[in-house]
């Protein structure tokens, strides 16, 4: 609790906090300055009227959204990050933090379990299908592992395949350890027509979904095929972290742009047009985002041409369905196009009900 009375320049905030609909207390505004969420007020000199605390422009729409997406139990770092996405001027020290910790705790546990997947390759297998392949299908068997919301949505469409309708779940994750595999190497195999029908059926660019996952199928695809088209060039955790402490306010104002307007973008296509924007409300999704700000921010260094974000992703997005446009064409009769006859059809198909069984 404070030891004495609010400031004057705490008190403003409160009143403009309440103004806007949002309960904040002086012991609340104690806690986020405590947890570097809030600055620190200045003193200034106001002549004969003596000094005043001041704080600096944008502090009273940073403490609203502070109040907005506060909720008991939730963490210093997710707060910086859903203020931030939400537009706010959160202190650059504690957004520095928050993003490095989302970027990096995810990165390393996702290297820890690829490593361990890499790791069960029988001896002698890499030198038959390279260490390249054998480090996509590692990428790929941790993802079919994790089964995030794009994995169970490919697994969905894979099914729209009249050979896969009817198959065992092992069956159609083998297909699906394909998908993620050609998705995950350094170039996509385009000449494989076998693969690139099964990418088509997975990616379902062909029919209209009722389930908000297909963003994340898109998605998943978008980042994974943009990466394949630029050039390749490592570069090292400290070297990403170095860039990070570099960035000035207006940078990372800049990348938050480029990291909205690519996530809107994505999710306004995967909801044919009825959601203009993405709920970034949900501490997941400012994670997730912020790691997207990570990669990006690194990325753009070695990006050939000005091209922002979500024009990196949509020319993705563009360039995978006109490679299975072309690959279809050029399969032929042998082309495998799903079945598309709707929810009812599907399901009477797949589960025998159509014939009683």
């Amino acid at each position: 609790m404070p030891r004495s009375e609010p400031s004057k320049a705490d008190q403003e905030l409160i009143h403009h906090a309440r103004a806007q609909g949002y309960a904040v207390s002086a012991s609340q505004l104690e806690r986020w300055r405590r947890r570097g969420l809030l600055p620190q007020p200045t003193r200034v000199y106001r002549g004969r009227h003596g000094t005043a605390s001041v704080y600096p422009d944008g502090t009273s729409d940073l403490v609203c959204a502070l109040a907005r997406h506060s909720a008991p139990g939730r963490r210093s770092d997710d707060l910086a990050l859903l203020a931030f996405f939400d537009g706010a001027d959160v202190p650059e020290a504690a957004l520095k933090l928050a993003i490095a910790r989302a970027y990096f705790n995810s990165r390393h546990r996702h290297e820890n379990v690829v490593a361990q997947a890499a790791a069960c390759v029988p001896e002698g297998w890499e030198s038959v299908l390279g260490k390249e392949y054998e480090t996509a299908e590692a990428e790929a068997r941790t993802e079919l592992a994790k089964g995030g919301r794009a994995v169970r949505q490919m697994r969905i469409n894979l099914r729209r395949l009249p050979d896969l309708a009817g198959a065992p779940q092992r069956e159609v994750d083998e297909r699906l350890v394909g998908v993620l595999v050609g998705l995950n190497r350094l170039r996509l195999p385009e000449d494989d027509h076998e693969f690139m029908a099964d990418l088509s059926a997975a990616l379902a660019f062909d029919c209209a979904q009722d389930d908000d996952d297909v963003f994340a199928v898109w998605e998943y695809a978008a980042i994974s095929h943009s990466s394949q088209m630029a050039r390749y060039e490592e570069t090292s955790p400290e070297e990403r972290f170095d860039l990070l402490l570099g960035m000035s306010r207006e940078d990372l104002c800049d990348l938050r742009k480029e990291v909205r307007t690519a996530v809107d973008q994505m999710w306004h296509r995967a909801t044919w047009g009825l959601e203009p924007e993405a709920d970034l409300s949900r501490p997941w999704m400012a994670r997730h985002s912020a790691c997207m700000l990570m990669e990006w921010m690194s990325a753009r260094q070695v990006q050939l041409g000005k091209v922002s974000l979500a024009d990196r992703y949509f020319l993705s997005l563009g360039h995978l369905e006109l490679c299975c446009l072309a690959a279809e064409r050029s399969a032929g009769e042998i082309w495998q196009h799903p079945v598309g006859e709707g929810r009812a059809g599907f399901i009477a198909r797949t589960t025998g009900l159509r014939h009683g069984t």
